[in-house]
């Protein structure tokens, strides 16, 4: 599950260049606000007074270092100073991956067992669901495997989707879990 392709490793780039293009956009009084060292804000507000090209060189070289260190408090802040959707697609792609994940080798596990002509149980073995255990815990593993298995043999997109909505609401469940602990200040 943890393997990134490619090209989704060029979407999370692009998304941490866009997180960065609306921090530039931000006023003074925001940027001063910002969760992060004052190196960046630095470099942010050094950003906020170039023009064309040397301003979008300035937003790469901050969206680089940003993809390094973990960026969640800029989203959130970006989200409550602006009403930013930026985190809401990244969360929304990132279950996208892991659905992607549990089916693949949902589908694979099933060709394996058509080709030795063993049956394959809806309670079949899958590291990606133990990994989404330790990810998500208290996510309903056992619905997420049987739809999983019920797709691999069927290849309705309705099992597809089901997926996505246990993940979803396993990720909607942390997320709110994290905001009773932070207003709460655990």
């Amino acid at each position: 599950m943890e393997t990134v392709s490619k090209s989704e490793k060029k979407r999370r780039a692009k998304n941490v260049e866009l997180m960065v293009l609306e921090l530039v956009g931000l006023p003074e009084k925001d940027i001063a606000l910002l969760p992060c060292d004052q190196f960046l804000k630095d470099d942010i507000r050094e950003a906020k007074t170039l023009k064309a090209g040397s301003r979008k060189r300035q937003i790469k070289y901050i969206a680089k270092t940003l993809r390094k260190n973990p960026v969640d408090e800029l989203y959130d802040f970006l989200q409550e100073r602006k009403g930013s959707q930026l985190k809401n697609k990244r969360d929304f792609h990132e279950l996208e991956r892991m659905r992607d994940a549990v089916l693949n080798e949902a589908v694979a596990a099933y060709d394996k067992s058509r080709e030795k002509s063993v049956e394959w149980e809806p309670n079949w073995s899958s590291k990606t669901i133990e990994q989404l255990n330790s990810k998500f815990p208290g996510i309903d593993s056992s619905s997420l495997r049987k739809s999983a298995w019920q797709f691999a043999r069927s290849r309705k997109p309705a099992f597809s989707r089901e997926i996505f909505r246990i993940l979803k609401a396993a990720h909607e469940r942390i997320q709110l879990q994290e905001k009773r602990e932070k207003h709460n200040g655990i």
